[in-house]
């Protein structure tokens, strides 16, 4: 079955820029997300298929800071969908300010907020 949305980007805050964290801080910020699998190579699950939704990323620093994280994603329905962007809200949450955050969508490398990726995802206009 295809999913109804799926999706590869790169974290950055800014356009470009380190998010200011270091990985044991946004790990620390991550543990209270319940159902996340994080190992600390920086890779991470975090899925519910009943309601539909997956995410995976793996996280990269310079042992100083984090430099962007590679983040993957899909849902299966529409509230799927919703359920995938709750999640990644709180995901921005725990790695630095979510209005500094940003997106860089692949293949095509075109930059986005958390609240203009929400809607591309879930087709409102």
């Amino acid at each position: 079955m295809s999913p109804y949305f799926s999706f590869q980007a790169y974290v950055y805050r800014g356009q470009g820029r380190p998010l200011g964290r270091t990985l044991e801080q946004a790990a620390e910020a991550m543990n209270s997300l319940p159902g996340l699998f994080f190992e600390w190579d920086g890779s991470l699950t975090w899925a519910n298929q009943t309601a539909g939704w997956q995410i995976d990323a793996t996280i990269f620093d310079d042992g100083q800071q984090i430099q962007y994280i590679d983040l993957h994603g899909r849902a299966v329905s529409r509230e799927g969908c919703r359920r995938l962007n709750e999640r990644i809200g709180d995901l921005f949450a725990a790695w630095g300010d979510p209005d500094e955050l940003n997106l860089m969508r692949l293949p095509d490398r075109r930059w986005q907020n958390l609240h203009d990726f929400a809607k591309e995802s879930q087709g409102d206009d």
